[in-house]
């Protein structure tokens, strides 16, 4: 049974760019006094293809790095199209998980796979920061294990798609770290954790669901106290095709991780090949950085996924986001088009509500 759709209000929106759509159902803030940030990262998805929406976006995103240095670049999913990791390759059938089914066994090293490079870690070498690449940490998306249609190659689809996650997980370079299917960064003042959430929509691979709860009830412990971010390939809630992934069994499994996280300040995902914001009915922000290298311009963005949900901002050009962390817990967070325009910000006190604002000029 489908969930009831909530029709999105659409106060303003505009055709812009030639066929980019924007969408942005309340008025502006005005444009606040940057402060001193102590903390900024770059957020994009969906990336993992050679395409030119990929060589604009990356060569932005590089621009943004020179304006401003950048601490960390979050890739949350679809890493490697079509199918993620080749996991024919000899060698690739000794990937294993440890006790925990989250990390690879130590010792193992994967057989090389020029995947990676070419549609990942390549596009972004202009990214630096002092010359060095700024670092990338991943999670899975629903392509880096596709076992089934024209990713169904090298046995049972139980068995690939795990194979393929352990392969994601086992690589390792200076534009690739991804320390387990989930995991936590802590970078300064801020706390990031990323789950699988393929498992939102159902357990595969022999994985649980229930251990991805408990992994995330585990690490928002510190989160009464500092910022926190869930950084994941799903959203909770969107306003994009994908907003018919919310099945009851998906928000029930959505309402958990919310649970067990307590108080985050956004939840940080891709999945849907746009830009968007949204306001979930617990409190968050939802931030959708989705369109790296594939976009659906084509998208209109006349419903949300779920009863109290609200859209802030969407749009359908290529791009990416950048937050930045300020003193005392305050946080922003811009989208950029892949031209390097300033799409949309909002700005936040200590754990939000993020509030759309006019950008600073």
């Amino acid at each position: 049974m489908r969930p009831i759709l909530v029709a999105a209000v659409l106060l303003a929106a505009s055709c812009t760019r030639g066929s980019d759509f924007v969408v942005r159902p309340e008025p502006l803030g005005p444009a606040p006094t940057p402060g001193p940030v102590s903390f900024r990262a770059l957020h994009v998805a969906d990336f993992g293809d050679d395409t030119r929406q990929q060589a604009a976006v990356a060569s932005a995103m590089a621009a943004a790095s020179r304006a401003a240095p950048m601490d960390l670049l979050l890739h949350p999913g679809d890493n490697v199209y079509e199918c993620g990791p080749d996991p024919m390759l000899p060698g690739a059938e000794k990937c294993a998980f440890g006790p925990d089914q989250n990390r690879v066994e130590p010792g193992y090293v994967p057989p090389v796979d020029p995947s990676f490079e070419k549609l990942f870690e390549r596009p972004l070498a202009g990214v630096l920061r002092d010359g060095r690449p700024v670092p990338v940490l991943l999670t899975l998306g629903n392509h880096d294990v596709a076992a089934l249609g024209t990713c169904a190659s090298g046995g049972e689809a139980r068995v690939i798609a795990r194979r393929k996650a352990c392969l994601a997980v086992a690589h390792r370079s200076p534009r690739w770290s991804m320390p387990g299917r989930h995991w936590v960064e802590d970078r300064g003042p801020v706390r990031f954790i990323g789950f699988d959430s393929n498992l939102l929509k159902r357990d595969y691979g022999d994985f649980s669901f229930d251990d991805e709860v408990a992994f995330v009830a585990e690490a928002a412990r510190p989160c009464k106290e500092r910022l926190c971010f869930i950084v994941a390939h799903h959203p909770s809630f969107s306003a994009g095709e994908h907003r018919d992934d919310a099945t009851p069994t998906y928000l029930e499994r959505v309402k958990r991780i919310e649970e067990a996280a307590g108080p985050i300040a956004a939840w940080l995902s891709g999945h849907e090949h746009q830009l968007e914001h949204l306001r979930a009915p617990a409190g968050y922000d939802v931030l959708i950085s989705g369109n790296g290298s594939r976009a659906r311009p084509g998208e209109r963005f006349k419903a949300v996924s779920a009863p109290g949900a609200r859209l802030l901002f969407a749009s359908t050009s290529a791009g990416f986001g950048v937050l930045e962390v300020g003193e005392g817990g305050s946080w922003s967070y811009k989208f950029v088009d892949g031209a390097g325009k300033t799409l949309q910000c909002c700005t936040a006190s200590a754990r939000g509500p993020c509030r759309p604002v006019k950008c600073p000029p």
